[in-house]
């Protein structure tokens, strides 16, 4: 038998998701937070949404700097995640306490993190409310990905990348390689 809910204390049934670090520049602060509430938009043009509190220091830098990043952490990066994800900006310098290495991007001013096997340079399209998040809609104007992490029809190369995955209340999972199968309807 199935139990129903209807208080809603904990809303994440739907991980696990795979965790991004999200991060913009303004000015002279630079902050990144993990995120797991993200998602494609369109191919063409490429748009990619974050969803980001309010309340958070990184909803406020990307709100400045009407730009942003989009970074995806191997598994083994997991402790990164967690101090990016627990720890506020508006408390610390996270990219020099956690000594975050950053790369210079290729086409805006905020930087993507180096060691990422894929990163996304958006800029703000739109910018939506959604309850207690707001909704960063970002044009993506360049992809840095990691040499072989993709196969040239662009599907994560599972032998190499184990992706980082969030399954909610401070969990984190990554898929087992031998699973992958390759399904074609009849």
């Amino acid at each position: 038998m199935k139990r129903i809910k209807t208080k809603i204390e904990k809303f994440q049934h739907f991980y696990p998701y795979t965790v991004a670090l999200v991060g913009a520049q303004s000015e002279n602060q630079i902050n990144f937070m993990a995120c797991a509430w993200h998602t494609s938009l369109s191919f063409d043009p490429p748009l990619f949404g974050v969803l980001v509190s309010k309340k958070r220091f990184t909803h406020q830098v990307i709100s400045k700097a009407r730009e942003f990043t989009v970074n995806f952490i191997s598994a083994d990066r997991v402790k990164l995640s967690a101090q990016l994800g627990r720890k506020s900006g508006f408390d610390m310098d996270k990219v020099k306490e956690f000594q975050v290495k950053l790369s210079t991007s290729k086409i805006i001013q905020s930087p993507v993190i180096e060691e990422a096997y894929v990163s996304f340079e958006c800029k703000v399209a739109d910018i939506r409310p959604y309850g207690d998040h707001d909704l960063f809609v970002g044009e993506v104007l360049a992809i840095h990905e990691e040499e072989k992490s993709f196969d040239p029809e662009g599907v994560l190369n599972t032998g190499k990348i184990h992706p980082l995955l969030y399954l909610g209340s401070d969990f984190y999972i990554t898929i087992n390689p031998d699973s992958l199968k390759h399904v074609l309807p009849d």
